[in-house]
């Protein structure tokens, strides 16, 4: 049996950093570090719970942080909106150096759960069945939400006059 300590740090040591970059391409460096250490204090907690291929499932936990952070932001925001009497929250802009402007533009026009969908596929290299496991859907609805999302990336990416392959992973 490994110990505890042992098996957190080896899963550091080898997912700390996919996550930090999953983090960092959707929000800002800062808060990137921050989601790594939220993930970390989950899996230190529930070091029993995690499964053997590891990566889908702390992917998913970096998912919901990020979205525990932005329902706060947006809370934040909200309350800072009315206590200054109407003026328009500042929302900060979560963009990746790497990707071209006009795919960022296709990107934003994607509802967020095609867009996280795409992400996960594309950029964190899962397959469809990881990616199903991260959103904790059934892989046969991740392959047709996938299908579909693709097929509006497709269209935005059209609008925008971007051509690229998208590699799917079975």
């Amino acid at each position: 049996m490994v110990e505890p300590q042992a098996q957190f740090e080896r899963l550091y040591r080898e997912y700390a950093d996919r996550i930090h970059a999953y983090a960092l391409r959707r929000t800002t460096p800062g808060a990137a570090d921050d989601v790594v250490a939220e993930v970390f204090l989950v899996v230190w907690r529930r070091l029993g719970r995690v499964p053997d291929e590891p990566l889908p499932w702390l992917l998913g936990v970096a998912r919901r942080v990020l979205a525990n952070r932005r329902r706060t932001e947006s809370r934040a925001a909200a309350l800072h909106e009315r206590l200054v009497d109407g003026r328009a929250p500042v929302q900060p802009a979560v963009v990746s150096p790497e990707l071209d402007d006009r795919v960022q533009r296709a990107l934003a026009g994607l509802s967020e759960r095609d867009r996280e969908l795409v992400l996960l596929i594309a950029w964190e290299g899962l397959r469809v069945n990881e990616a199903a496991q991260a959103l904790g859907v059934r892989a046969g609805t991740m392959a047709v939400r996938l299908h579909r999302a693709r097929q509006r990336l497709a269209r935005a990416l059209a609008e925008e006059d971007v051509d690229i392959e998208m590699e799917v992973h079975r």
